[in-house]
């Protein structure tokens, strides 16, 4: 730790969770404000504050832009131009920021000219003649947050995968780290620039000035994998897993995701995404094997409904009763017709089909969700799997949908737990809130105990600082890591004792042979397994 011009203590660098909450940024001054009002009228991006903090693992900022937005998929498209490294030598000169080494792109345009939605986020290298083809987020570990539209969002950088590409491109750079005092790049003391750019149809609307940041950390290494005990079980509690176990890949490779809910040791099961023709005999073959040797048989309960993909709940040694209202849940009479009424027919993007085909698919299948009552401890909880429609910019008609098949979910939920106000209740499952938040609200609305809402289970990464629970298991892949899973339960009923995001890759070599699991298990499904311990209050 150094020490300030004063000799005092430089404070300590904050440690930031890429949420999407922004309380870690309250103390934090922006490195930047660009004025309010200086774009044209119905702008939907009006740039405002950045701010920077870095840590050894990360560089972190927050962007205001001004409006709700959701930044995968707003009008036009925002950059964030970086000299990351600090050293103006590398790189080269964009948009006003000289030594330049990426630009950070939200809303990714197939045709930049063109005055539509973007998709996605990617990367720009700068070099010596210029801004290069547009890459994956992936390359430099960028996340951002939250998944859902806001008017403000974290984006982060992993400085160690920046830091070994550099070293890369510098042939120089291994030796002259290994010079007596030597900092290595983009190191304390190193002053990062940058600027926001939102473009449209390739004109430069709206622009920041200039902002500086000195760093206050050295890249630094990942945290140690975790060893056996870091997934074990609070003891005395209920351990639901819920997990979108990726359509087909469960029904071709369910030794993998056995091997997964083994090492997880749950007695409740929420699945999502399971392919139709899984049958309850092959639940019954699958739930053999996860658990204890001599453990009590699983008892299953598939949904009706949900056309290609549907839900499951399992119990383990636990008494289990589907419920029959929610074998099938199907829209009210007219709402999928006056949906498609409100959002007309034409499709998102060229390469969506028309709302039309979404409509007859709903009213075919259903919604993606069931429910089952488990006994626990004398006390009846209901547990719903859910996953709703994915895609879709806030307000695109698949994020209407979503609120729709959320409102209708909640309607049939109240109708079940009417005549069972003390009875406890877990939704879990894949929301894909990645236009608006507005579905996950309508699924919440009124279901707790007395009326209110239910709460949101906080599931962390354990190594990650983020609340991600799906990312890419494709090469290229367009979009930021984000989450788009939740658990949602009844605090009057259920109390959470632990909570977690679960990673096999997060495990040390040690713990993967303790547990009989493998590293690449969990990359079966790009979605992760949601892990809660809870209690009966």
């Amino acid at each position: 730790m150094g020490c300030g011009p004063a000799g005092d203590p430089d404070p300590p660098v904050p440690v930031v969770w890429t949420d999407g909450v922004f309380e870690d940024w309250a103390s934090a001054a922006p490195a930047v404000v660009d004025p309010a009002g200086d774009v044209p009228p119905g702008s939907p991006v009006d740039l405002g504050a950045v701010f920077v903090l870095d840590d050894a693992r990360f560089i972190h900022l927050l962007v205001d832009l001004g409006d709700t937005v959701t930044a995968q998929g707003m009008p036009g498209t925002v950059e964030i131009v970086l000299d990351a490294d600090g050293d103006a030598g590398t790189g080269g000169s964009h948009g006003g920021v000289a030594g330049a080494d990426l630009v950070i792109v939200l809303s990714r345009q197939d045709d930049p000219a063109a005055d539509v939605h973007g998709a996605g986020v990617g990367v720009r290298r700068i070099g010596e003649g210029g801004a290069g083809g547009i890459e994956s987020a992936s390359t430099v570990g960028l996340i951002l947050s939250p998944t859902h539209s806001s008017d403000r969002f974290e984006v982060r950088l992993d400085r160690l995968g920046m830091r070994r590409e550099r070293l890369a491109e510098r042939s120089d750079a291994a030796g002259a780290l290994d010079e007596p005092g030597a900092s290595p790049p983009g190191g304390a003391g190193k002053v990062l620039s940058g600027r926001l750019r939102y473009l449209r149809a390739g004109a430069v609307v709206d622009q920041t000035p200039v902002f500086t940041h000195t760093l206050a950390t050295d890249p630094g290494e990942a945290p140690p994998l975790l060893d056996g005990d870091a997934v074990a079980r609070t003891p005395n509690t209920l351990r639901v897993v819920t997990w979108n176990v990726s359509d087909g890949n469960f029904r071709d490779h369910p030794e993998v995701f056995r091997r997964v809910l083994a090492t997880l040791d749950p007695d409740v099961v929420l699945l999502d995404e399971v392919y139709a023709d899984v049958t309850m005999a092959d639940l019954s073959r699958f739930g053999r094997g996860p658990g204890p040797v001599n453990e009590s048989s699983w008892k299953w309960w598939l949904a009706t409904g949900g056309g290609r993909q549907r839900a499951a709940v399992g119990a383990r040694g636990l008494e289990l009763r589907g419920e029959t209202a929610l074998a099938r849940v199907d829209h009210p009479p007219g709402a999928l017709a006056r949906w498609l009424r409100e959002v007309g027919d034409e499709p998102e993007s060229p390469r969506m089909p028309p709302p039309s085909r979404l409509a007859r698919a709903e009213a075919a299948g259903g919604l993606s969700a069931t429910g089952a009552w488990v006994t626990v401890e004398g006390r009846a909880v209901l547990f719903v799997p859910v996953d709703l429609q994915s895609a879709g910019y806030d307000g695109s008609p698949r994020d209407r949908l979503r609120e729709l098949q959320a409102r209708t979910l909640n309607h049939a939920i109240a109708a079940v737990l009417a005549d069972r106000p003390g009875a406890g209740l877990v939704i879990g499952g894949d929301l894909n809130v990645v236009g608006s938040a507005r579905p996950l609200d309508a699924l919440r609305f009124g279901l707790a105990t007395g009326g209110g809402d239910l709460s949101i289970a906080r599931l962390e990464r354990l190594r990650d600082r983020s609340l991600a629970t799906w990312r890419s298991t494709r090469a290229g892949d367009p979009f930021s890591p984000g989450r788009l899973d939740y658990v949602l339960y009844r605090g009057t009923v259920l109390r959470i004792e632990r909570a977690f995001i679960f990673d096999a890759a997060d495990l040390s070599p040690a713990a993967l042979a303790q547990l009989g699991i493998r590293e690449s298990d969990t990359l079966q499904s790009d979605h992760l397994p949601l892990v809660v311990d809870f209690t009966l209050r």
